[in-house]
Parts: C-alpha cells; sequence; structure tokens
C-alpha cells in the first residue's frame, strides 16, 4: 500500500509559526518544502516587494506544486499567508488532476503575538519585508479561512507547535483521507 499524497497549505500571519512547522513536516515527514519567500528570493535578488513579484513567485509555486504532484511527491506550502481564499482556489485548481489530499491548516496567532515574533526575526529571513506593519496589512485583508480547515493554536510555544502540526499530517496521512 502506497502512502497517500498530501498537500499541507499553512494559512496564518506573518509571524505565526508558518515556516517552523513546513521546516519540521519537511523533515521529520518527508514533505517537500514549497517556499514562495525563498523562491522569490531566487527570483529577485533586489526584490522590492512588489505585487508582481509576489504574482511571478506564487506562480513558481503553483508550478513546483504541479511538479510534486506529477512526480507523487508530498508537499507543504510556506512563505505565504493565503489570507485571500483564491490563493487556495489556485492551489486547489493545480490539484484537481492528482489524487491528493489537501489539507489547509489555520495557524491562528494573535496579531500581537505576530508582531512580536516578525519583530525579533533573524536578519537572515528570506522575506526581509518582515515587519509589524507587515503584519497589520495582512490581518486588513485576512478572510477568513475555509469551512472545515485545520486550526492549530498559533500561541504555544514552538516545540507543541511542531508536535501538534505533525501530529495532525501524520493522521491525515494514517487515515487515507
Amino acid at each position: 500500500m502506497t502512502t497517500p499524497l498530501v498537500v499541507v497549505a499553512l494559512i496564518g500571519l506573518p509571524g505565526a509559526g508558518k515556516s517552523l512547522i513546513a521546516r519540521a513536516l519537511a523533515a521529520r515527514l518527508g514533505l517537500h518544502r514549497i517556499c514562495r519567500d525563498t523562491i522569490r528570493a531566487a527570483m529577485f535578488p533586489d526584490c522590492a516587494y512588489t505585487l508582481a513579484e509576489k504574482r511571478a513567485a506564487f506562480r513558481a509555486v503553483l508550478t513546483a506544486l504541479d511538479v510534486n504532484c506529477a512526480l507523487g511527491r508530498s508537499s507543504v506550502l510556506d512563505g505565504m499567508t493565503f489570507s485571500r481564499r483564491a490563493e487556495l482556489a489556485a492551489v486547489d485548481e493545480v490539484l484537481r488532476p492528482y489524487p491528493v489530499q489537501p489539507l489547509p491548516v489555520f495557524v491562528d496567532c494573535p496579531a500581537e503575538i505576530a508582531r512580536e515574533r516578525v519583530s525579533l526575526d533573524p536578519h537572515d529571513h528570506p522575506a526581509r519585508d518582515r515587519s509589524p506593519a507587515l503584519v497589520d496589512a495582512v490581518l486588513a485583508r485576512f478572510e477568513a479561512p475555509p469551512p472545515g480547515c485545520a486550526v492549530l493554536d498559533g500561541r504555544l510555544d514552538p516545540d507543541a507547535l511542531v508536535a501538534a502540526a505533525i501530529a495532525l499530517v501524520r493522521a491525515r496521512i494514517d487515515s487515507g483521507k
């Protein structure tokens, strides 16, 4: 019996813990991490964080996801907030031809905690535009996660958050649903 293909889309504010979770899912469960921040930094070394650069990097994420699905690789999508449902709809469109289990996961983190975390970010984060102001901008446009979306408590300490995420994804893989 083969392991079911799963695609985890991490939803949440900058600073919620999405990248921490994505790295852990890649390291511990073997999911292929597709990070828009890393892709954008590679595409635009002198990135100005324009809408055009963001859109180009998102298209590259969708292409990488399509390739991973075609190769039978489970993936975790990182470096995006998925603040608009249309972004998840674009992911769903890529997944449509494949036997894949989409798993949207909302990392629910209060804005004040997210602002504090991005203020403390190391300067080598691939998204060099992370700031408390960015948290507020994302929050202003944030649409409610889709119904039935899994939710993780972003207030948890890093080890507990990672453990909860791994348990959630492992349960989805094991259930085959």
